[in-house]
């Protein structure tokens, strides 16, 4: 190939090589011109130990690193695409309904910032990052070592985009004549307690909660769970989320309600008509 009346050797690594070993292989080539690694696409890390190791490199169309003739173009760099998942995880779940529910006009965002007030870690956010970007429901772009999430699209459209990924956050029901208290916190009205609080369909005689399967893991050994439904029993919806991220109104005890985008999840999968007509006065009400 030849580049500015010089000569080079492009090569192209076997596909998923480790940066490496293809380095190590590189001593044994040989070439009168300088060698040119060749490559698809590259992240940030390769990219950034390619330029430490003094590898030239060239992603056509998008970055150049010449070595030997002082030469570092870059149009811009992407990463590469995720698989494509059916369903985003719990946790990336989470953060994108606080993102959608906190922060009304924001176009932008960092689920990084999010993860601590939710109990999630920095690593869980990369993550929460990479499936989002993936998705296409956002563009990423960093400031300073920070990831950050931006979109042209409306809270409504991205809520539109993102519906056939988001899951019920409801793991488990159990039915206790208990009474179950957390610490430092109230527990949240869910299920058809806090649809009626919430739209006009009419309440079940029995109460729903919702907790986390952390806040269960505490108080399951106190608590003695029913074979099944009975009269005057409690219903506890256990969440693979936190439940408390956003609280929606009150009932006469002023309990407040999980927030509405969880709450039409957990009902998302109903074939029930009444509950469909509910489903949708809940989500006309919600605040874009």
């Amino acid at each position: 190939m030849k580049f500015t009346k010089c000569l080079v050797t492009l090569a192209i690594p076997q596909k998923n090589m480790p940066l490496r070993q293809m380095r190590d292989a590189l001593k044994y080539l040989s070439s009168n011109t300088p060698l040119v690694m060749c490559f698809e696409s590259l992240t940030s890390y390769e990219r950034r130990y390619l330029i430490e190791q003094k590898i030239s490199f060239l992603v056509p169309g998008n970055q150049l690193f010449l070595m030997e003739l002082g030469i570092d173009l870059r149009e811009y760099f992407f990463r590469k695409k995720e698989a494509p998942t059916s369903e985003l995880n719990p946790a990336t779940q989470a953060m994108l309904l606080w993102f959608l529910q906190n922060n009304p006009i924001s176009a932008e965002w960092s689920p990084s910032e999010v993860a601590p007030a939710l109990q999630y870690t920095s690593m869980t956010a990369s993550r929460a990052v990479n499936e989002l970007v993936g998705l296409g429901l956002f563009e990423e772009f960093s400031i300073g070592r920070r990831k950050y999430l931006r979109t042209n699209d409306t809270h409504q459209e991205i809520w539109q985009k993102a519906k056939p990924y988001l899951r019920s956050p409801v793991k488990q029901e159990i039915w206790t004549h208990d009474v179950i208290k957390l610490n430092g916190s109230e527990i949240g009205l869910a299920g058809i307690s806090a649809l009626a609080n919430l739209t006009m369909i009419n309440s079940d005689e029995e109460t729903c909660y919702a907790l986390s399967s952390k806040d269960w893991l505490e108080v399951k050994q106190t608590i003695t769970v029913l074979p099944e439904k009975e009269p005057a029993a409690n219903c506890y919806q256990i969440w693979s989320y936190e439940p408390r991220m956003n609280r929606e109104g009150t009932n006469s005890l002023g309990v407040k309600c999980v927030d509405k985008l969880s709450l039409w999840l957990s009902f998302k999968e109903s074939s029930d008509a009444r509950i469909e007509l509910a489903m949708r006065e809940l989500e006309g009400s919600f605040r874009w």
